[in-house]
């Protein structure tokens, strides 16, 4: 490579420098016009173009981006089947009885009594029914809503949501474990979701808990009477309400009083 020298302080400069990098002085650059440009070999440029426009490579390239794109579709579309797809819940019940789940926590409160409250999935199921048809307003529109159901596993609950779209079911579910009574409200860990058949991984699906905005609105009542007590145990279809011991913090209960005394 032709090195530029510095007519002040000879300094070698790289050819494409017009001032000296050390002493900043104008450098000669009539050296590189009489440097005659490298020219490519016929034979190398047409070797170069022959791998360029060969056919056999260009059709190899049209043929990955092909595939491709066929297995980006295919997995497109197995997303949206799995989204799709509904998952194993039980049929709608035809005679749905009455459940006073919400009498029932609020007789144990009142009365302070001590004796666990047990209910069965079917009885939580059947009271989300009636819950919601008389507060079918204040549910989502956007996404006709037909019903909420919940399953109970050992130290997990899970909500399945079943909505509506132009006739086509589509159905999200939530799970929770850790759940507890914590200064009045109900805490609880996110331990994932599914879209359909779609499981959401429990990071993402902390965005989606705002699915379940809705029918967290109309439960807002039992939800706070849930939390009044001071344990949430869920086991295989059955969760227990153990209400608070006398004298734990955040009881209500009454401190007993003396009798009066008597007056002479």
């Amino acid at each position: 490579m032709i090195k530029l020298v510095c007519p002040d302080c000879q300094r070698q400069n790289e050819p494409e420098r017009i001032y000296c990098h050390d002493c900043g002085a104008r450098l000669d650059r009539s050296a590189l016009a009489k440097v005659a440009p490298k020219q490519e070999d016929p034979e190398q440029t047409q070797r170069r173009l022959k791998k360029m426009l060969d056919p056999g490579r260009i059709r190899m390239r049209l043929l990955f981006f092909k595939i491709s794109k066929l297995i980006l579709g295919a997995c497109v579309a197995a997303v949206l089947i799995q989204m799709f797809r509904p998952p194993e819940v039980p049929e709608r019940a035809k005679n749905i009885e009455l459940q006073q789940i919400t009498f029932d926590m609020e007789n144990a409160i009142a009365a302070h009594s001590t004796a666990p409250l047990q209910f069965t999935e079917t009885q939580v199921n059947n009271y989300f029914v009636n819950v919601v048809k008389n507060k079918h307003a204040a549910v989502s529109k956007v996404l006709e809503f037909e019903r909420a159901l919940v399953n109970f596993e050992e130290g997990v609950c899970r909500i399945t949501v079943e909505r509506s779209l132009l006739g086509f079911s589509i159905f999200h579910a939530i799970s929770y474990n850790q759940v507890k009574a914590q200064d009045g409200t109900l805490t609880g860990t996110i331990n994932g979701g599914t879209i359909g058949l779609m499981p959401i991984h429990p990071t993402i699906m902390k965005y989606g808990e705002s699915l379940f905005t809705d029918l967290a609105g109309v439960l807002d009542r039992e939800k706070k009477l849930v939390a009044k007590f001071g344990s949430i145990d869920f086991h295989p279809k059955v969760v227990v309400l153990t209400p608070k011991a006398p004298g734990a913090p955040g009881d209500a209960r009454p401190e007993p009083t003396a009798p009066p005394s008597a007056t002479p």
